[in-house]
């Protein structure tokens, strides 16, 4: 009985670490895609025969990539690691490309909050796989 309530105490900061990424994960992922779904709707209504022009060509993979790092955090509600990671490389994607695109700007301070969900659960991952390495070994 002791080593149950032993466990569970182990687990709460692990717990709570999941916890708090998955609700700033979810707070990006529903701030981005209305971000993504004004910013279109807006391109739209103002010029709805435009033809793209050479500097406005890394704005199509920016998004591609931020999608792809809000795939990574939906991924992580299942698999911390993988989806920690995918979320990771998507955001440092996007602030690499949107460094050499004039049309698209992304801050260093939204680029370092929204790596934050990321991080916290990559560290989760860790926590989780480290503890259980060690009681597998006791």
């Amino acid at each position: 009985m002791n080593q149950i309530s032993n466990n569970s105490k182990k687990n709460t900061p692990s717990t709570s670490l999941r916890l708090i990424a998955r609700i700033i994960g979810t707070v990006w992922i529903i701030f981005y895609l209305f971000v993504i779904v004004v910013g279109y709707l807006e391109n739209i209504q103002i010029k709805p025969g435009h033809v793209s022009q050479p500097n406005d060509i890394l704005v199509i993979p920016i998004i591609a990539c931020l999608l792809i790092a809000l795939t990574g955090l939906i991924i992580a509600w299942w698999r911390a690691g993988i989806g920690g990671l995918i979320s990771l490389f998507g955001f440092i994607t996007v602030e690499v490309l949107s460094v050499f695109s004039p049309k698209f700007i992304f801050p260093l301070p939204i680029f370092a909050i929204s790596l934050l969900p990321s991080i916290l659960y990559l560290v989760y991952w860790w926590k989780v796989k480290k503890s259980s390495v060690e009681d597998s070994k006791s």
